[in-house]
């Protein structure tokens, strides 16, 4: 199962038929509280996580995520170019940084990357 947590709805939604479509399941959140709720109920395989939403920010929700299931790998989702602490994203499972707009075919393309070299690493 895959989780897409983004404020804006359309986003989402765009987000979950792309991948869909693929064959995976997708489950979404609209905030941060949201997701880490359904991270709780049942962990996922990889997280599309936006960095910037009001109340719990993209980094926030990711501590909050990796403290609950570390081994979830994480792909952020930015239309900011900023990321004021890279290595410390990278330590807590952020696997690929996704700036809006996005490509579609890229945004599968580094979702089956992702999921395919966690698959590996737990091999």
């Amino acid at each position: 199962m895959l989780l897409v947590v983004d404020d804006q709805p359309a986003i989402r939604h765009l987000l979950k038929e792309a991948l869909a479509v693929e064959g995976y399941e997708v489950e979404l959140a609209a905030n941060g509280r949201e997701a880490v709720a359904k991270v709780q109920e049942r962990c996922p395989d990889l997280v599309l996580l936006d960095l910037k939403m009001p109340g719990m920010s993209g980094l926030e929700t990711l501590e909050q995520i990796h403290s609950i299931a570390p081994q979830v790998p994480v792909i952020l989702i930015t239309a900011y170019g900023e990321l004021s602490n890279p290595g410390k994203a990278e330590r807590m499972g952020v696997k690929c940084l996704i700036f809006k707009p996005f490509d579609l075919n890229k945004v599968r393309a580094v979702v089956r990357k992702v999921l395919a070299e966690t698959s590996l690493q737990s091999v």
